[in-house]
């Protein structure tokens, strides 16, 4: 799960301008030598964060995907709230491991959980769309957009950070990379919390067969 995640969110981010870059190749970027190269490495990107690569069933493989990030955003939050606001350096390396994944996850609970449900919604709208039409209407597609209307269309712009200028979108790059920081940290506290004890138990129990007559 944590390198499905490190995976689209990565590839994610490294989509966020790919609309801009697009119409820099088609007004300035002319005579760029590598155009056909950046298209193609750009559509395999798309391709890698829409349906992983997968042309049967890869869109529906990575909705489940998505509602699962956004369950590990949830158990995270609940786990790790009262202990995710401070590191303390000076308690040991373990301790700074335990603390950075706390806090990271913390601070970005909102906008991971934010792409885990949006990127479920993208594949399966109409539960959304049932939901959100039981509160305030949706609409006629072509119609001026009521507020269920805006709602919804409100979840393209959060996921792709369209809503607010290149500073919003460099940021939405930047969060994108966090998974990796998380996955790490989680994989060094299972290590220490279960691989290693584990390890010595089998080292220990081995050393004393060895030393029975």
């Amino acid at each position: 799960m944590g390198l499905y995640v490190v995976v689209v969110c990565a590839s994610g981010s490294a989509l966020i301008f790919r609309n801009d870059i697009y119409d820099w190749l088609e007004t300035g970027g002319k005579t760029f030598a590598y155009k056909g190269s950046l298209y193609h490495w750009l559509s395999r990107l798309g391709k890698l964060h829409g349906s992983l690569l997968v042309d049967s069933g890869g869109m529906t493989a990575n909705a489940v995907g998505g509602f699962l990030l956004a369950a590990l955003c949830l158990t995270g939050i609940i786990v790790w709230w009262r202990s995710a606001l401070t590191i303390f350096k000076k308690l040991g390396w373990k301790r700074f491991i335990i603390d950075l994944h706390g806090v990271l996850g913390f601070w970005t609970f909102a906008v991971l959980f934010m792409w885990g449900l949006t990127g479920g919604y993208f594949v399966f709208p109409e539960p959304f769309r049932a939901v959100v039409n039981f509160f305030t209407p949706i609409g006629a597609p072509r119609r001026p957009l009521t507020l269920g209307g805006r709602i919804l269309r409100g979840f393209s712009f959060a996921h792709y950070g369209n809503f607010a200028g290149w500073e919003v979108k460099l940021l939405w790059v930047i969060l994108g990379l966090t998974p990796a920081i998380l996955f790490s940290t989680a994989l060094v506290m299972w290590w220490n919390r279960v691989l290693a004890p584990a390890l010595r138990r089998l080292r220990h129990d081995a050393r004393c067969l060895i030393g029975r007559p």
